[in-house]
């Protein structure tokens, strides 16, 4: 939203028509839309950096946080008419009303950035760890100047317009400063706390480079070190070192008894329970 606003500043700047002279002598008689390009341009930059500030501290947004951004972000888009109309003030004769009405526009939209940081840092239960209480309490005070340097150099637009517009300029040329000065994009501790050490290598490591920039840990080898310079890389698994097989035990054949039947009768050729058995080997 911001960058259109921006954007839609220039879109005020008419150009020229040619029956009016030289195109040069049009282009300078513009200098009133000018000279609101860069005022509001420069304003609305520096609302853009402080709401990026606020919303890296904050860590939740509810729907009353969204409403403040939204009224915010309407009166954001109401500076390109504001500047076209101090343009055409300053360029017809008018400017004293007009900068009043300019510097309105600016001190009531101060009033939803304020209230964006008050609901947000009530409490602390909007902002992150980013930020102490004691800082969110000095940022609220600083924030809150805003709307009523702004409605002082509004009122002294009811005397002069060229006056207004130079209490303006110090004022952006305050927040700009302060904005651009600051060591870092949003409010954090000051000290940060010592970065974690980093591991001892263990024993029978030592570190070294690749190609590259990374560096990794290069396991020595071990055993004498002409063994070590001689055999660089570790060599393969011999044939010997693999896994033999155990070897499949099959049980020993039980001996079979020879079988033993009765002896025959001589005369009918039958067995007899009486006779004694002989043992018969069978054939191989």
């Amino acid at each position: 939203m911001f960058a259109i606003a921006i954007t839609l500043l220039v879109l005020e700047i008419k150009v020229p028509s040619p029956h009016d002279g030289t195109m040069m002598h049009g282009l300078l008689e513009l200098w009133p839309s000018y000279g609101a390009f860069l005022f509001s341009f420069l304003i609305i930059g520096v609302v853009w950096m402080n709401h990026h500030t606020m919303l890296h501290c904050i860590r939740r947004v509810d729907r009353v946080l969204l409403l403040f951004n939204l009224l915010l972000l309407m009166c954001v888009a109401f500076i390109p008419f504001s500047t076209a109309v101090l343009a055409e003030g300053l360029a017809t004769g008018h400017g004293d009303r007009t900068a009043v009405f300019y510097g309105l526009v600016l001190t009531i939209g101060g009033l939803p950035f304020n209230a964006i940081w008050g609901y947000a840092s009530r409490g602390h239960r909007h902002l992150s760890h980013l930020i102490t209480p004691a800082e969110a309490d000095v940022i609220r005070r600083h924030f809150s100047m805003g709307p009523f340097l702004y409605l002082g150099a509004t009122l002294v637009g009811l005397l002069s317009a060229v006056a207004s517009m130079i209490c303006f300029a110090l004022l952006i040329l305050f927040y700009m400063i302060e904005v651009l000065g600051s060591r870092r994009s949003g409010p954090g501790p000051a000290h940060p706390g010592p970065a974690h050490p980093e591991p001892a290598p263990a024993a029978g490591h030592e570190t070294g480079h690749e190609t590259g920039s990374s560096a990794h840990t290069v396991q020595l080898p071990i055993g004498p070190p002409e063994l070590a310079a001689a055999e660089p890389h570790p060599a393969p698994p011999s044939a010997a070192a693999q896994p033999v097989p155990a070897p499949v035990l099959h049980a020993p054949a039980m001996p079979v008894a020879p079988a033993r039947i009765a002896a025959p009768c001589p005369t009918c050729g039958r067995p007899e329970p009486g006779r004694p058995f002989a043992p018969v080997h069978p054939q191989r």
